[in-house]
C-alpha cells in the first residue's frame, strides 16, 4: 500500500525547503545534458529537468522541441532518431570546454544519478494527442522499470497530459505548471494534483497558504537571487527551482 500522496511527497521533500536544480545546473553548465546533473549533484539531489520522444521512440532530455538553440543541428527533435540526436553537439553552445556533450536519455539520467536523486519530470508536449498518449505510456513504463515512483513527480504546463499519468498510474505525484502572471483556472482540483509549480512572479504569501489549505505544496521557478529565495521562503514555498543549486545551497547553509 502506498501511503497517502501528500504525505510521500513531503517525505521526498525532505525538512528543509528542496534545492532543485534547473535542468541540472543550467547556470554551470549546458542544460539538461548529463554534465549539467553530475556538476549539480555536487551541490544537491534534487533536479528538474524537461523531456520528449525523439522520432525512434526514446524520451530524450531537452527543453526546446526542436535542436536549433541548444546543439549544432537544426530542426524537430520528433523527427530524429536517437542516434542522430546523439551525433549533435549540445555543449558548445554554453562553452567550448563542454563541446560534445551530448542529448542523454531520460534512461541515462536515471541510471547515472545516485537513486537518492530525486527528479521534477517536465513533460513536454505540442497537444497532439497521439503524440501526448504516446508520451505519457513511455513514461509510465520508465517509471515502473526503475521503481520511480517514490523519487519522482511529473509536471507539465499541459494539464491533460499530467492527467493522462494520473489514468496510467495514479500513484505518481503529480504537478501543474502555471505560466507568468496566469491565475489558477477553477478547475484545477480536477487533475488532482500535489503541487504547484508557478513562476515565481505569482508566489505571494497568500497565494501560498490558500494552495496549502487545499493540501497543496508550491515549488515556484526560475529563483536565482538571494533577494528572490528570501521573498519566497517568508512565503512558505516547499522548493526553490534555480540555475545555481550551487549558490542556493550556501545560502541556505548560512540560514540555518
Amino acid at each position: 500500500m502506498f501511503q497517502p500522496r501528500i504525505d510521500r511527497l513531503k517525505s521526498i521533500l525532505g525538512n528543509g525547503p528542496a534545492n532543485i536544480g534547473h535542468r541540472g545546473a543550467r547556470g554551470l553548465a549546458p542544460e539538461n545534458t548529463l554534465v549539467s546533473f553530475l556538476v549539480g549533484a555536487e551541490s544537491t539531489s534534487f533536479f528538474e529537468l524537461d523531456t520528449m520522444l525523439c522520432a525512434s521512440g526514446e524520451l530524450v532530455v531537452i527543453h526546446d522541441f526542436t535542436v536549433d538553440r541548444t546543439t549544432d543541428g537544426e530542426g524537430k527533435v520528433s523527427e530524429y532518431k536517437y542516434r542522430d540526436l546523439a551525433e549533435l553537439d549540445a555543449g558548445s553552445f554554453f562553452d567550448e570546454a563542454f563541446e560534445g556533450e551530448q542529448i542523454p536519455t531520460l534512461s541515462q539520467i536515471i541510471q547515472t544519478l545516485p537513486e537518492t536523486t530525486v527528479f521534477d519530470i517536465e513533460m513536454k508536449s505540442e497537444g497532439n494527442p497521439e503524440e501526448r498518449k504516446a508520451l505519457a505510456l513511455a513514461l509510465v513504463k520508465l517509471i515502473r522499470k526503475y521503481k520511480l515512483t517514490n523519487r519522482i513527480w511529473v509536471s507539465s504546463f499541459d494539464w491533460d497530459l499530467v492527467d493522462l499519468i494520473r489514468q496510467e498510474e495514479p500513484e505518481v505525484l503529480r504537478g501543474l505548471l502555471i505560466e507568468k502572471g496566469d491565475s489558477l483556472n477553477k478547475n484545477y482540483m480536477d487533475y488532482e494534483p500535489d503541487l504547484i509549480l508557478p513562476h515565481l512572479s505569482a508566489c505571494s504569501k497568500d497565494f501560498v497558504e490558500g494552495l496549502k489549505e487545499k493540501s497543496l505544496l508550491v515549488i515556484p521557478y526560475t529563483t536565482n537571487t538571494e533577494e528572490e529565495w528570501k521573498e519566497l521562503l517568508n512565503a512558505g514555498v516547499a522548493g526553490l527551482i534555480t540555475d545555481f543549486p550551487d549558490q542556493l545551497a550556501s545560502y541556505l547553509e548560512s540560514k540555518k
